[in-house]
């Protein structure tokens, strides 16, 4: 009986103890800032998120603005998302770094164009989809992002 009851209790503190040892990687405080919807004729529509990842330097904020295209039945067709680095003291701030990436769910979705820059406290982003069938080009999507940082701070 005591065998059973020291070994619950050290099954118990060696759950506990885990949940305490979590490796910072695992521990995420990352989180989306606002979302915006748009709707077209065809029934697809867009989703665009802005998303604060967590920064432990001071007066540093990284984030990414993405558009994602989904179908009316929610299946995601493709996405372009630009991630930009800023600084900022309260009095002013800048973008210090950007980069875009893309995805594509949809084998009839192709890359047409994109590219990303930085010009003050904003991170720039733009993109070209086409959809072809049977190498026609149907439909044609271009998007610009922008993301920017307020001299305090605040991301939109």
């Amino acid at each position: 009986m005591k065998k059973n009851i020291f070994m619950s209790l050290f099954v118990t503190f060696i759950m506990v103890i885990s949940c305490f040892a979590m490796p910072a990687s695992a521990i995420s405080d990352d989180y989306v800032l606002s979302t915006v919807y748009e709707y077209f004729e065809d029934g697809s529509y867009s989703v665009t998120t802005i998303t604060e990842y967590s920064n432990l330097r001071a007066n540093t904020k990284t984030a990414s603005k993405t558009y994602t295209h989904k179908t009316s039945d929610n299946d995601v067709l493709w996405s372009y998302k630009i991630t930009g680095t800023f600084s900022y003291t309260g009095s002013s701030s800048s973008c210090t770094s950007v980069s875009d990436s893309y995805t594509i769910s949809n084998d009839n979705w192709h890359m047409s164009s994109h590219s990303c820059s930085k010009s003050g406290n904003t991170a720039y982003g733009t993109v070209t989809m086409k959809y072809k069938i049977l190498g026609i080009t149907t439909n044609t999507i271009s998007k610009d992002l922008s993301l920017t940082c307020s001299a305090t701070g605040t991301l939109s």
